[in-house]
């Protein structure tokens, strides 16, 4: 095959599968964390030599490199990253079976491992914790904060029992998602924005103030973009341009500053700091839910979904 012909998938998988060890994706992954040879084989517990030959045989097998090498150690290629994204899934699905047998040997319930975006963490796991924790306290639960790609990909892997994120596009055959939050696009400002105070706004009024925005593949930004085309708008960003709660909070307390967010999202933000515009986006986007595989809907995880569907449906 020739060099610059990349290798088939198929091909790649077959190899993976025959020569691949769960000592080379633990040198993946100490050397993602460390960027450094030596102190990836020294978190291992292996010597230098034996960690330049396995990274040799793993990019043997790739066709590919996955680390660059430079005057302070290592860089990780966009190849090597990937890698060492699964790499750490694997472990931590090795751990998530360790813990069942170990749990299993003890005659104990095993912990469910639960994967949650931020959104699904404030909007649906908080408000329920307390409740879950009276209402079945032998239910162990270890629930770890990702993103969707992240998650999707250690739900695969087995490192999660379930997820909870927004509605995947498509469902992947042998899981199930039960939404459990519904939400929809809704506008933010400040409270020392001057349209907090209108009784009626339209779109049109808000061409002066900034906007910080989502990046364009977020279903947020879609339906903004959407409005914004059918005004004939072009809005003017902000400077600065942020996701996390805790910082969009900080750009509101600027008079002209205006943020697009889901409502689970205004759900997280302090409301004597922060208001919700007079301007209905009309906007249904995907519901918060939880996504897990249907061959391990049994035990603590039918326990866990049971709840968190009775606890939605006491929502208004």
């Amino acid at each position: 095959m020739a060099a610059d012909t990349p290798t088939p998938s198929s091909v790649l998988h077959e190899r993976l599968l025959a020569r691949l060890r769960l000592r080379h994706l633990k040198l993946i992954d100490a050397l993602a964390a460390h960027s450094h040879l030596r102190r990836a084989a020294e978190a291992i517990h292996i010597s230098q030599p034996a960690a330049t030959q396995m990274l040799q045989e793993v990019e043997g097998l790739l066709d590919t490199p996955l680390f660059e090498r430079h005057a302070r150690g290592m860089r990780i290629t966009e190849a090597g990253r990937l890698l060492a994204l699964h790499a750490r899934m694997v472990i931590d699905a090795m751990q998530v079976a360790s813990d069942g047998l170990s749990a299993l040997a003890a005659q104990e319930t095993r912990a469910l491992r639960i994967g949650a975006i931020e959104a699904a963490i404030a909007s649906v796991l908080q408000p329920a914790l307390n409740l879950l924790h009276a209402k079945h306290p032998k239910l162990r639960l270890f629930i770890e904060e990702g993103n969707i790609e992240r998650l999707t990909i250690g739900l695969r892997a087995g490192a999660f029992d379930a997820v909870l994120l927004r509605q995947p596009a498509r469902v992947p055959d042998a899981h199930r998602f039960v939404p459990l939050r519904s939400d929809e696009v809704v506008l933010i400002a400040g409270i020392g924005h001057p349209a907090v105070q209108r009784k009626r706004l339209r779109l049109r009024d808000l061409a002066d103030s900034r906007w910080v925005l989502p990046p364009a593949h977020f279903a947020v930004r879609q339906v903004m973009e959407a409005a914004w085309a059918a005004e004939r708008i072009v809005p003017r960003p902000h400077a600065i341009q942020v996701l996390t709660p805790q910082l969009v909070r900080a750009l509101l307390s600027q008079p002209d500053v205006v943020v697009p967010v889901p409502r689970t999202v205004l759900d997280q933000l302090d409301r004597s700091a922060v208001a919700e515009l007079p301007l209905r986006m009309n906007a249904p986007i995907a519901p918060l839910g939880i996504l897990y595989r249907t061959d391990n809907e049994v035990g603590p995880l039918q326990l866990l979904v049971d709840f968190l569907v009775a606890q939605a449906k006491k929502k208004p």
